[in-house]
């Protein structure tokens, strides 16, 4: 019981950081789009893409050492426990870093002949800027979680973005709109907080390159290796389609693509972050080996709503992609529009995984994560390669969508043999209905101002949509009562019904 106030605290906290980077990334994009041509934001997108692969391989899983042996290295209040456990989280990844950074470069300088263009040859020279700054960040970070100093480790992200953002309002009043120079501020922002925080490490005499041991590194990388795999595989399935893009139709097209699945990423984020930090502490929790009953109900209701949103949300996408371009990313990126209806779906299927990932998490049964992504980014890779060079820009959507749905299945089949879930999947049903139903008058507004346009169609959907709901849900009908009234989420799904209306 102590520990629920500091729990409580964490998640506030973490929240609350999430909520501010999510608006700033509504701030950040809309500069770059308007900054940098359709050719360089493609660039940008994937270098970014290309630092974060490296940024995995350095990591070399350390973020998740530092968790796992903290309360074992630092149990005590011995200075020397501390200064060798932080000195040595710290060393090893720079280390590792270096390796990674030289057999990048010799890569580079090997394939250079393969590269005409000279600004992507140029950035992606500068991708060590990104990856070194990324990497520290990462195990720093793990740190201050560590110590239960969450506020802080919000602040510091949101302060990363914050500083990221004034850089790019630098380049604009410098003229300094290339690829090049994002890439740049973006280094320099990211180093310019992680320089701090290890500034205060050294100030806490945490760092001393005499308490460095050889053994727990060792025993740190045998540790975190294994989950090397996962991210990989996860990063395969984001971004595959990038290169492919890249290789096939060029760099204009990468950034339209890049621009559509920014925008459909940026809502995702919106619905999925907040609710995964949400539902992990609640999950873990309910968790009781001897009788699951309880966190299945959980899982059951929290998926079902989930679906709910991920409708509405669709919806939307359908109605205003063209005026949603235009405003956030700006008219030159208006190609983009017809690949929303399809992302959107897309990433809002693949975020049903926090929900489906549970039983697999609890069981510590990663290396099924890990080949289950595998899996799915070998097929994304293969449909890319099909559908792309046939239909264009749509092929890479349609290879997301059928890659992370096929991902999602595999998911729920597994996640059926240890966390059975029963769905109510006539509210998920009503939800789709409602969702057609709302679209229909929605899509007859239409003004010459695309602010004014989407204001009016995401407004006049929404309210269609709800009502529809409500009067075809009862379970959405004792949930909207249940908020209206302030109090909390009645358990609307029982297991076993169906969640009938």
């Amino acid at each position: 019981m102590s520990q629920s106030p500091s729990l409580l605290r964490d998640v506030r906290h973490y929240l609350s950081g999430k909520v501010f980077l999510i608006l700033l990334g509504f701030i950040s994009f809309p500069i770059m789009t308007r900054m940098l041509s359709v050719a360089d934001f493609g660039i940008v997108s994937l270098t970014l893409r290309i630092a974060l692969l490296l940024t995995v391989l350095s990591k070399c899983g350390l973020q998740y050492s530092a968790a796992r042996f903290y309360d074992h290295q630092v149990a005590t209040p011995s200075h020397a426990a501390s200064q060798k456990f932080y000195t040595t989280l710290v060393s090893a990844p720079a280390l590792i870093t270096f390796v990674v950074v030289a057999i990048y470069y010799l890569l580079i300088a090997s394939i250079r002949h393969r590269i005409a263009d000279p600004l992507f040859y140029n950035c992606l020279l500068l991708v060590p800027a990104v990856v070194v700054p990324r990497t520290l960040q990462s195990v720093l970070l793990s740190f201050l979680r560590n110590e239960g100093r969450s506020l802080l480790h919000s602040v510091l992200e949101v302060c990363t973005k914050a500083l990221t953002i004034c850089g790019f309002f630098a380049l604009i009043f410098g003229n300094l709109r290339s690829a090049f120079y994002v890439l740049a501020i973006t280094a320099i922002a990211e180093g310019t907080i992680v320089l701090w925080q290890l500034g205060t490490l050294v100030w806490r005499r945490m760092i001393h390159f005499s308490a460095l041991d050889v053994g727990f590194v060792r025993s740190a990388v045998l540790f975190g290796a294994p989950l090397i795999a996962y991210e990989l595989s996860s990063i395969v399935l984001d971004s595959g389609d990038r290169l492919l893009i890249r290789h096939y139709l060029g760099d204009i097209s990468l950034g339209y693509y890049s621009a559509a699945y920014n925008v459909s990423s940026y809502l995702q984020d919106t619905l999925v972050t907040p609710l995964n930090l949400a539902i992990v502490p609640i999950y873990m929790r309910l968790w009781n080996p001897k009788d699951s009953s309880p966190i299945r109900r959980f899982l059951s209701q929290g998926l079902s709503w989930f679906a709910v949103a991920a409708c509405a949300m669709t919806g939307l996408a359908i109605l205003c992609s063209k005026d949603a371009i235009v405003i956030v990313a700006s008219a030159k990126f208006i190609e983009a529009r017809h690949l929303l209806p399809i992302l959107i779906p897309s990433l809002m299927i693949y975020g049903a995984h926090i929900f489906l990932t549970v039983g697999l998490i609890l069981e510590k049964r990663t290396a099924a994560m890990a080949g289950l992504v595998a899996l799915a980014a070998v097929v994304n890779v293969l449909l890319n390669i099909i559908l792309i060079p046939r239909i264009g820009l749509a092929g890479g959507a349609w290879s997301t969508l059928l890659s992370y749905a096929l991902l999602i299945g595999l998911l729920a089949v597994i996640n059926q043999r240890i966390l059975p879930l029963q769905l109510n999947f006539r509210l998920m049903l009503q939800a789709a209905l409602a969702t057609v139903v709302a679209a229909v008058p929605a899509s007859l507004i239409h003004t010459g101002f695309p602010i004014v346009s989407l204001a009016l169609r995401s407004s006049l959907f929404l309210l269609c949509f709800t009502l529809a709901l409500a009067v075809m849900s009862l379970p959405f009908r004792e949930a909207a009562r249940a908020i209206l009234m302030r109090k909390s989420m009645p358990l609307a799904l029982p297991l076993g019904t169906g969640g009938n209306a």
